[in-house]
């Protein structure tokens, strides 16, 4: 086995690394959703790309998908998530292959900004003519209204609970989704093939303020089909019986819904299947689809999106029953698929990652609600060993919210060394947290004596000192876990119930759409490319949802310092990075996650497969495009 590609990620220089931007954040089971521009073998790279679609490719992917194919407002697993952008399409705003926000050729005609006098903003957008849906039914601006109508209504908030929240930042989103007005005062339908929409001045500025005139279009024929979309000057409205129950069967009917079973859209593949049993998801390229930001339109036939064990996936690369790895880490599954590429039977392509693997707090749970006890429990692990056994040397150990990809770290390197907490195993200054925070009692009230579980008086009320744990089944980060984590914490009095389930069963409990709720969890996220922390520590209910605030942490400090954050224009780089640089701090002393790595990623594939590119901000659904394989 070769050795000589292995990565110091500690002592490597400043790569290529874009200024990533925006929306919810992608959790996966251990192997992460994002990093930097990186490198790749060169293998097969004189094959011709075809000029129709042909073959298929499949795709194993570490994290289960689960079935639900809407958005990520109601999942964003980070493989549904992709899948998302595979089949939905035809956004006016979109990220370019360096990661910056542009307005789409390919959809938008036309577009302009205007300051009103009142602080508000308003964009206007006009769309092409010619894009459809894939039955062929042409795209106006009413499917752009439509959705933004429909994605902010109280209407569709019944359906799951789904938070609704698309129009947040408008004029009128309160009361169109208090249901106080059938009227979307910040929405107009301008005519047939451009709308508007107005932002509320307290929302302004805004670091990421292009994407506020973005949206994306839904099927209004398929979702609400004997519905309209006119406007007023009131703002724009949905005419016809557009009710809860309508939306409970276009959209959540387990079988025909459109979340479940998208058969008309406009992305550059269309969903044929999902097998719930294993999980295997079936995309045929969309021959209606005029292209991405560049017009390039995909050329691989057909796609499956499959699960694979972290323990046999280098092997099914190499029988053939899967073409491609994406963003793999780990040292066993890194070395044994640079083997393969040593011996000519794969290809590779590597770059850093924009996230990190995590322990995950629920801060809204007893006892993890004291931010004590949430650092005690990371003063119990030696992370250093952690990621050195995990990885191999293909990891680095973070301390705050970032990963290795992004320019904040790069910039940042020697400022973190001398500011932050680094946790470093030290059962003493654990328990005298824990001793700090009131846990100094026997389970009979005396005194705590040194040995066994601790109890702390709550309300009249002796509580043991119990965290609830919930991991998912051959995941390697939990294997070491357990193996590191349990007697050290009951060295320090704590006690730790293990409870192992498939992913979507703990994305449930995160989300709190469970049937219980645990005080951790670990898995990895991959930072959104326009990273929003003042919605991921917003202490506003409506950011307690959806994805958005996933720790359940109300903290005002903390959402201080990210809010300091959402101001800051995107060209001032040195004020967002003072401003980034206090939030990481406020995060490190509050220690909502327990940060385990930031890695090196690596693509692994099949010398059938050509034209391979991916990065942090450049993910796999977005590399397909440009991809192909033989015949």
């Amino acid at each position: 086995m070769k050795k000589t590609r292995l990565m110091s990620l500690l002592l490597a220089g400043v790569m290529a690394v874009s200024m990533a931007a925006c929306g919810g954040q992608a959790p996966v089971t251990n192997n992460g959703d994002s990093s930097a521009a990186g490198s790749s073998s060169a293998a097969g790279t004189e094959s011709t790309r075809p000029t129709e679609p042909q073959g298929q490719l499949v795709i194993g992917s570490t994290t289960q998908m689960g079935n639900d194919f809407y958005d990520p407002s109601f999942s964003n697993n980070a493989v549904n998530y992709k899948t998302y952008d595979l089949i939905h399409g035809y956004a006016t705003v979109v990220s370019d292959i360096d990661g910056n926000y542009v307005y789409d050729p390919t959809v938008v005609a036309s577009h302009t900004e205007t300051e009103n006098e009142d602080g508000t903003k308003t964009y206007t957008v006009t769309i092409n003519d010619g894009l459809v849906w894939s039955d062929g039914t042409p795209i106006t601006a009413k499917d752009y209204v439509f959705q933004l109508l429909l994605e902010s209504s109280p209407e569709m908030n019944g359906v799951d609970g789904y938070p609704s929240q698309a129009g947040y930042s408008l004029v009128g989103y309160q009361e169109f989704f208090n249901g106080e007005t059938e009227y979307f005062a910040g929405v107009h339908l301008v005519d047939e093939m451009t709308y508007s929409v107005t932002v509320r001045a307290e929302e302004l500025p805004y670091h990421y303020d292009i994407t506020y005139a973005s949206a994306m279009p839904r099927p209004m024929h398929v979702i609400a089909p004997d519905c309209d979309v006119e406007d007023t000057a009131e703002g724009a409205t949905i005419t016809g019986e557009f009710t809860t129950d309508l939306l409970l069967k276009t959209i959540n009917d387990t079988t025909t819904g459109y979340r479940y079973n998208p058969k008309v859209t406009c992305g550059p593949y269309l969903f044929e299947s999902f097998d719930v049993a294993s999980a295997q998801c079936t995309l045929v390229v969309n021959p209606n689809y005029a292209g991405d930001y560049r017009g390039v339109k995909p050329v691989i036939e057909k796609l499956i999106i499959k699960m694979v064990k972290t323990d046999t996936m280098i092997n099914e690369l190499k029988s053939g029953s899967v073409d491609l790895l994406f963003q793999c880490s780990g040292a066993d599954t890194i070395n044994g698929g640079l083997d393969l590429v040593d011996q000519g039977l794969a290809q590779d392509n590597t770059f850093f990652r924009n996230g990190y693997g995590k322990v995950q707090f629920d801060c809204s749970q007893f006892p993890t609600d004291s931010a004590n006890v949430r650092k005690a429990i990371a003063y119990c692990l030696d992370r250093n060993e952690f990621a050195r056994q995990y990885s191999g040397g293909y990891a680095a150990v973070v301390h705050s919210y970032y990963g290795l990809a992004q320019w904040e770290y790069q910039e940042s390197k020697d400022w973190i060394d001398q500011n932050l907490e680094t946790y470093e195993k030290n059962l003493d200054e654990a328990k005298a947290l824990l001793e700090a925070d009131g846990w100094t009692l026997n389970a009979d009230g005396t005194e705590y004596s040194g040995t066994g579980l601790r109890y702390k008086e709550v309300d009249g009320e002796l509580k043991p000192l119990v965290i609830e744990w919930a991991n998912t089944d051959g995941n390697p980060v939990s294997d070491l876990l357990a193996t590191m984590l349990p007697e050290a914490m009951t060295e320090i009095g704590m006690q730790l119930n293990a409870t192992t389930m498939d992913f979507p069963t703990l994305q449930a409990a995160i989300t709190h759409t469970g049937d219980k709720i645990y005080n951790m969890y670990n898995l990895a996220v991959g930072f959104a490319l326009a990273s929003s922390p003042w919605y991921y520590y917003s202490t506003d209910p409506v950011w307690m949802q959806g994805g958005y605030n996933s720790n359940w942490i109300a903290d005002e400090e903390l959402e201080a310092a990210a809010e300091a954050l959402k101001p800051i224009p995107f060209d001032d780089k040195e004020t967002w990075l003072t401003a980034w640089q206090n939030f990481i701090a406020v995060w490190n002393d509050k220690m909502p996650d327990i940060p385990l790595y930031s890695d090196e990623y690596y693509d692994f594939f099949s010398n059938k497969l050509h034209g391979w590119y991916s990065t942090s901000v450049w993910e796999w659904s977005r590399a397909v495009l440009d991809a192909w394989v033989d015949a």
